[in-house]
């Protein structure tokens, strides 16, 4: 691979849903499809074009560029006109969008996709992979669904934009208001994809949240959304041995975490204090006990429990039940357990999750069965 290829690989995965996002809000009448094939366009143009004439300084600029102008030629060809006044106030640098409380037009297009018309969980689905810019499978995990069925749901949601005329764009500041739950998930489920695959997104979400702390739309949930990242964010430096194998919790030196960081979530979570408790209320509260621990013995596993208990009342979450099941382990009550993690082996697409194959690997390693705890860690490993 040459290396302008390797550039294009690495601005394609940086700035894709970041183009579509712009193009999308400035340009309500085009389609989905139609943003995504202009932006893919342009890459083809950039891998065509600079090789001969040189990689530009701004590469994101002369990218946005040409994906504007290819968008303008679609809407004339279309018969468009009254969207192409919109190209001349256009910006040419990426993140100068400020409108409705919002500062980029990554956050702008978060918020249009969590259209109300459309079910939740096509909300998220959309901003999964408009706004992060995640392949089906990777939404697919995080969901908890078949990757087929994100396809499908994919596209009788473009169906029934175009059918039903839905515009991916904001109208007033209420609207977005009325969005805001939908757009902390996606936030939630975008840090998480990049705790299990790749740094950056959790810097992404990370962006997208203090952007929302930031604005007239915060509410006590972001802030404790903003607690429960900080306070994972704050673990990173422990997370990797020097090899960059994953490290447990158990084992990770405590002296790495990044204490200031810590000492901002706990205040972002005293803060965040409500009457009704958010999934990210409990979360943050679980995150708090073990960032709270000088030493892995000392963490209050029977505190966990309760709030893992309270949390699958009110969002009862597969992954919720196997981190549940994980701390009774470590409270003592290993075959309440073991019920909790055998009962979700059953089930045939969490069988091969490797978070529950890790903790039915932890189960049998603490009952000393360790022929079969290496047997669960290795079928962890190859997911």
């Amino acid at each position: 691979m040459t290396n302008i290829n390797i550039e294009i690989t690495a601005l394609y995965k940086e700035h894709f849903g970041q183009l579509v996002s712009l193009l999308l809000s400035r340009f309500p009448a085009l389609s989905i499809e139609s943003a995504e094939d202009v932006v893919q366009d342009a890459f083809v143009d950039g891998a065509a074009l600079w090789p001969s004439q040189g990689i530009p300084r701004n590469r994101a600029g002369w990218l946005y560029i040409v994906s504007k102008n290819k968008a303008i030629n679609l809407l004339k060809k279309q018969g468009k006109n009254e969207e192409l006044s919109l190209a001349v106030t256009m910006p040419v640098h990426m993140g100068e969008i400020a409108r409705h409380h919002l500062k980029d037009a990554q956050l702008q297009m978060l918020a249009a996709c969590c259209h109300p018309h459309l079910p939740p969980k096509v909300q998220v689905i959309l901003a999964l992979k408009y706004v992060a810019n995640l392949k089906v499978n990777n939404i697919a995990l995080q969901l908890g669904v078949r990757p087929d069925a994100i396809e499908k749901m994919l596209y009788r949601a473009k169906q029934k934009i175009k059918e039903s005329s839905l515009v991916l764009a904001l109208g007033h500041s209420h609207d977005i208001k009325e969005r805001l739950s939908v757009m902390h998930k996606v936030i939630y489920l975008i840090f998480s994809e990049g705790y299990q695959h790749g740094r950056e997104l959790c810097e992404e979400a990370l962006i997208l949240n203090k952007d929302l702390l930031d604005s007239a739309l915060c509410n006590t949930e972001t802030k404790a959304l903003q607690a429960l990242l900080l306070f994972h964010i704050a673990r990173f430096p422990a997370l990797l041995d020097r090899d960059g194998n994953p490290v447990e919790l158990e084992y990770q030196d405590r002296s790495l975490w990044n204490a200031p960081m810590i000492q901002l979530a706990q205040q972002y979570l005293a803060d965040s204090e409500a009457p009704v408790f958010s999934p990210y209320h409990l979360e943050a509260a679980i995150a708090c006990v073990h960032c709270s621990a000088v030493v892995f013995g000392d963490t209050d596993w029977a505190a966990i429990c309760t709030y893992y208990e309270v949390l699958l009342k009110i969002y009862p979450s597969p992954f919720a039940r196997i981190n549940y099941a994980t701390s009774l382990l470590y409270a003592g009550q290993a075959e309440k357990a073991y019920s909790i993690l055998s009962d979700l082996q059953g089930q045939v697409y969490f069988s091969r999750s490797p978070v529950l194959n890790n903790a039915l690997g932890k189960y049998f390693e603490l009952m000393g069965r360790s022929e079969e705890a290496q047997a669960y860690f290795k079928a962890a490993r190859k997911i």
